[in-house]
């Protein structure tokens, strides 16, 4: 079988992860430390980048000294006026060259104001201005920013929590773990895929931490399977967007840990009674209304802020087997280009 750019993007995951550790987790709490100099924390990026930046928002709320503001780079220059020598900003960038983090790059530097950059590219424009650079140690990515969005969390959860000596075993655990989840998965997965081809709309729900999971799958769905898929909290979607649910509708909901998955379920429940049909991706056995054959397992984080490098494989997978199923071409673009300044029509990455 030929496997797709994608599928190998996929798999290089957990050698990337290791490059990740090796590189940053060291250097935890000389983090912490330059964190501790500041009194604003900034994260900015467009697309998987900012998706990263909400995916690694739970490190930092629950470890970090600085609670970050997260805002797509386009719309950072409203918050300029508030920026001043006791912020600190860092840019997420693959290419290190998307306008607004040149354009805002620039003038941060001119004001004499530092900022870090989390980028693939050590000769752009990103990392030849940033006082700090984390290599994202991807590689060339063909396909959608998998790689790249789980170096980009995995790096800044370090730098929210690398430093904490109790937390060293579960960031050192995360290669294997995404190992493992590649083997629990598939099966599912292929059930859930031929279930989607004929499907136009799909949600994608977290609990949790893994609420910015969804969102990250969803854009992976739309870019590679062109159905319209939504992602958000569950207690986003039950706070107005359920009025959308009709019979058939597919929904998967994403749950890390026995209290979320129990909340998950009473969810699920509530949804299947609706006529949605619901899937559940989870790290923990369960018992309940959802059918064993509609379960997606994962393997189990130890700490439920790392879960997303574990919950989000299974939504990379899903994407890539659905494409490749409905004949589409996997690892191109119709309009999108990898360093996006406008649109053009047939543009590949």
């Amino acid at each position: 079988m030929k496997h797709t750019a994608m599928w190998q993007e996929i798999q290089d995951q957990p050698e990337v992860a290791q490059k990740i550790l090796d590189a940053y987790l060291p250097k935890g709490e000389y983090f912490r430390d330059l964190l501790q100099g500041k009194k604003q924390l900034v994260l900015t990026g467009i697309g998987a980048s900012l998706y990263a930046c909400h995916m690694a928002r739970y490190a930092f709320l629950k470890y970090c000294s600085l609670k970050p503001q997260i805002i797509q780079s386009d719309e950072l220059c409203y918050l300029l006026p508030s920026i001043d020598k006791d912020t600190l900003v860092i840019f997420i960038s693959q290419s290190g060259e998307s306008y607004e983090t040149k354009v805002v790059g620039k003038e941060l530097k001119e004001r004499g104001i530092s900022f870090w950059g989390i980028t693939n590219d050590p000769k752009s424009s990103l990392a030849e201005n940033a006082s700090e650079v984390m290599l994202l140690h991807s590689g060339r990515e063909i396909s959608s920013a998998t790689k790249t969005n789980m170096a980009s969390f995995l790096i800044l959860s370090i730098i929210a929590a690398g430093y904490r000596p109790e937390l060293k075993g579960a960031f050192l655990e995360i290669p294997d773990i995404i190992r493992s989840t590649m083997k629990l998965c598939p099966e599912a997965l292929e059930r859930l895929a031929d279930a989607l081809i004929p499907c136009m709309n799909l949600y994608l729900l977290g609990m949790g931490a893994n609420a910015a999971t969804a969102i990250e799958g969803a854009l992976m769905m739309k870019e590679k399977t062109f159905i319209h898929t939504s992602g958000s909290s569950v207690s986003d979607f039950r706070h107005g967007t359920v009025e959308v649910i009709e019979e058939g509708l597919p929904a998967v909901l994403l749950a890390s840990g026995e209290e979320y998955t129990q909340t998950a379920l009473e969810h699920g429940e509530y949804l299947q009674n609706a006529g949605v049909t619901v899937s559940l991706v989870t790290d923990t056995p369960i018992d309940g209304c959802i059918p064993r054959e509609f379960v997606i397992p994962v393997a189990k984080c130890r700490e439920e802020c790392l879960s997303p490098a574990a919950l989000l494989i299974p939504l990379q997978l899903l994407a890539e087997r659905v494409a490749d199923k409905k004949g589409l071409d996997v690892d191109g673009f119709r309009y999108l280009s990898k360093i996006v300044g406008d649109y053009k029509k047939g543009e590949k990455a």
